[in-house]
């Protein structure tokens, strides 16, 4: 078996870790337990985080398009702080994750994925989905698809299947439509054209800072990770569990005030069109990744008195 990949000594991990101290005086003190889980022939890589003494329950955080489960350490270190465990996979394509032998860049898997690490969690309280960018969707999804999951946390509701949302979360417009009339017309070409991340996708969005922009534009496992177009038309192709966007548990929508990839505006169709039990926070500020302050301090604040809420505390 090949040895396990780890973050730990990563200089993707590490680079993140230093840009978060010095330009946001955030400090990520512990690390993680880093293990691999098998899952339909792929070595999920998983980050946990565990809270000291019994947890309150399970927060999975659920990365988005073009990131990993590690982004989410300044998030998972404040979650361990309120008593919660956290679970943040790298979905498969991603992160450290090596995917099976023959894998299709199917994204239908995601949500797949995130629903059976919520079942497993269930046996150890509430499990609650976090999910960043396309990883809302994605946590939306797969509550859809498992009876267990208690609450969904999303920064963003975007989804891909329709052709104008695709064409806008593109890092130009007129690639999202060649995007678009590909899939419809040469899917065998969209399928095999290898591109890279920060091609692809406006991934210097995720932040305001300049430094931070560069690192994610050329960091390996995020702006130079190479993709293959069969993910976008997966992702545009995608048959959901249900029609609608309706949910059995309560979704709080936190939306970065600041954030041009998507803005507020192209997340609400879908919020509107929830009519389970649902809440709106536009925070202050904040970049896709809402590191800025206060955005970031607001962002805690908003989910911290959410889950509690939910969790009956």
């Amino acid at each position: 078996m090949p040895t396990p990949l780890r973050y730990a000594s990563h200089p993707s991990w590490t680079r993140y870790r230093e840009l978060l101290a010095r330009r946001f005086g955030i400090h990520v003190a512990s690390e993680p337990i880093e293990r691999e889980q098998d899952w339909r022939g792929h070595r999920l890589h998983i980050d946990e985080w565990s809270a000291s003494g019994s947890p309150l329950g399970t927060l999975i955080f659920v990365h988005g398009g073009g990131g990993h489960g590690r982004l989410f350490a300044p998030y998972a270190e404040w979650a361990v702080a309120l008593g919660w465990r956290v679970l943040a996979p790298d979905l498969p394509g991603f992160g450290l994750t090596r995917v099976r032998p023959g894998w299709d860049w199917d994204a239908r898997e995601w949500p797949e994925c995130v629903a059976e690490l919520a079942t497993q969690a269930a046996g150890q309280g509430p499990v609650i989905l976090v999910g960043l960018s396309l990883g809302g969707i994605t946590a939306l999804r797969a509550a859809q698809l498992c009876g267990v999951v208690r609450g969904v946390v999303v920064t963003t509701l975007i989804d891909l299947r329709d052709p104008e949302t695709l064409v806008r979360a593109a890092r130009w417009h007129w690639l999202g439509r060649l995007t678009v009339w590909l899939a419809r017309w040469a899917p065998w070409l969209l399928d095999r054209l290898p591109l890279p991340l920060g091609l692809a996708t406006p991934i210097g969005s995720l932040t305001s800072d300049l430094e931070l922009r560069r690192y994610f534009e050329t960091d390996r496992l995020l702006g130079r990770r190479i993709v293959w177009g069969r993910l976008f038309r997966s992702l545009h192709a995608y048959e959901p569990p249900r029609p609608n966007y309706d949910l059995a548990c309560p979704l709080l929508l936190v939306h970065p005030g600041a954030d041009e990839w998507p803005p507020t505006a192209m997340s609400m169709p879908i919020f509107a069109g929830i009519t389970s039990e649902k809440r709106l926070h536009e925070l202050s500020n904040g970049a896709h990744l809402p590191l800025e302050q206060p955005a970031h301090d607001e962002l805690r604040e908003q989910v911290g008195a959410w889950l509690r809420q939910v969790a009956g505390l």
